[in-house]
């Protein structure tokens, strides 16, 4: 009996101690549990994107980036990780054959109703499907090389 006293003795201190530990401070890129900051799409519609030339930056209430041609930004009026994105705001410049790519993206996002993040990845929820990023953008995504070119056209 004795024993059973000791180790519930030291059971309450041990919750004493942890009810008196701190809590980390929240962060001010913590966005309902999404990570504020860049990502790059790597699929959409249930498959890998042929390239990593179509952004997303989310911000306290909006979200920015770029697709294949055109930059965009809308603002969210809901709290993340809800989304209802006020309608996209463009650059409209004629896109070629990245246009259909750039449409459906576009789409995608505006027809968004909520954001997942887990492990470095963000899932952008729509009754159409899902839109899948990676978290941060170098600059050099931004860029198209010869390679990811050639890799698109296969």
């Amino acid at each position: 009996m004795p024993r059973l006293g000791t180790f519930g003795a030291l059971a309450a201190a041990a919750l004493a101690l942890a009810a008196c530990e701190q809590t980390p401070p929240v962060s001010p890129d913590d966005r309902g549990f999404i990570p504020g900051g860049d990502y790059a799409l790597v699929g959409m519609d249930g498959a890998t994107v042929p390239l990593r030339n179509m952004t997303l930056t989310i911000s306290e209430s909006a979200v920015s980036g770029r697709g294949p041609c055109n930059g965009y930004g809308a603002k969210n009026n809901a709290e993340l990780p809800l989304v209802a994105l006020s309608p996209l705001q463009t650059t409209n410049v004629d896109c070629g054959k990245n246009t259909t790519i750039e449409n459906r993206f576009f789409q995608v996002l505006q027809s968004a109703t909520e954001m997942e993040y887990y492990g470095g990845v963000l899932k952008v929820k729509s009754p159409l499907t899902w839109l899948i990023f990676e978290r941060g953008v170098t600059e050099t995504q931004g860029q198209v090389t010869a390679l990811d070119q050639a890799r698109a056209g296969q």
